[in-house]
């Protein structure tokens, strides 16, 4: 089916989304959980939320944030270890450094010997 012949879902009004919004904040909900709700993917509701966010910003309010999703898969595993290759890496920078200081501190107190 191509993109002009698909039916598009029905616009959210911005009172039914703050609404569910508010609700899914009460119960410590994420940004999927609203999709949920709201029965539309995730990627639609972060940008009814960036439009809404921006509609109420200009009013002066602010929306609260929402809990945080859970990464899927490995992702924390992931992150742990990418966290760790970094952590080897900037040892071994910092140790080239110490090391550099080191042959250049010699160099300057050998002038003074002579």
């Amino acid at each position: 089916m191509s993109d002009s012949t698909k039916s598009k879902a029905e616009a959210i009004s911005a009172i039914v989304f703050t609404e569910a919004y508010i609700e899914t904040h009460k119960e410590g909900g994420t940004i999927a959980d609203l999709a949920e709700k709201l029965e539309r993917s995730v990627e639609q509701v972060r940008a009814k939320r960036n439009s809404v966010a921006a509609q109420h910003k200009e009013r002066g309010r602010k929306l609260p944030a929402l809990k945080r999703m859970e990464r899927s898969g490995f992702g924390g595993a992931n992150y742990d270890t990418a966290g760790e290759i970094l952590g080897d890496y900037l040892e071994t920078l910092d140790a080239i450094d110490v090391a550099e200081s080191a042959v250049e501190l010699e160099a300057t107190t050998s002038q003074f010997d002579n």
